[in-house]
């Protein structure tokens, strides 16, 4: 005797599809948030690689440390959030151009000034306002308001580098929460080990 689907079953397996995709449609536009978490971490881990292939230490230099691999993230003229990955070579208490690191996935710089106007040899990604809808950045516990994060030959990571008195290694776990219109999403960087990891998401 051969089995079939009944006319029952094949209606109830299209309402249980229909079901399906309208749960899953809105979250494909909620991704957003967690591509834009996928992009700060892959950034943050590149500062720190970077640190740990290029140790700046000089014993010769007194301000050597300012010279450490950090990301840092500002805002542009208008508001907007953006970030940039470099080091202080010429110990001016700031990232320029040339001291910015390229962006592994299309060359460019991860450098922009804020103006926020990207010339052809700086990467758009950074524009993180424009591009995830990022509308506010807040640091918390390890990295309390610094909007630098630089790391060490070994990976540790340590409060902003730049100007005077500005030295000091991460002691606990510092915590930055980056929200949008439609979420949020908080990636830790732990001390000592300088481990990256996103630890909640929130839509």
């Amino acid at each position: 005797m051969k089995k079939a689907f009944t006319m029952l079953e094949l209606i109830m397996v299209i309402v249980v599809v229909g079901i399906l995709t309208a749960i899953m449609i809105p979250r494909f536009s909620d991704d957003k948030l967690r591509e834009a978490a996928d992009q700060i971490i892959s950034h943050i881990r590149y500062t720190q690689h970077l640190a740990m292939i290029d140790d700046r230490f000089n014993p010769k230099e007194q301000n050597w440390y300012k010279e450490r691999w950090q990301i840092g993230f500002w805002q542009c003229a208008n508001g907007d959030w953006y970030y940039i990955v470099g080091h202080d070579l010429d110990h001016g208490g700031g990232i320029g151009n040339e001291e910015s690191a390229h962006n592994p996935s299309d060359g460019k710089r991860l450098f922009v000034d804020n103006a926020c106007n990207p010339s052809s040899d700086q990467s758009s990604e950074i524009l993180i306002t424009e591009k995830f809808g990022i509308n506010n950045i807040t640091f918390s516990n390890g990295c309390g308001n610094n909007k630098y994060i630089a790391f060490d030959h070994i990976g540790r990571p340590y409060k902003s580098t730049l100007g005077a008195g500005m030295y000091d290694l991460v002691s606990q776990s510092c915590q930055i929460k980056f929200a949008a219109n439609d979420g949020d999403f908080n990636i830790t960087i732990e001390p000592e080990t300088g481990y990256i990891h996103l630890t909640s998401i929130n839509y």
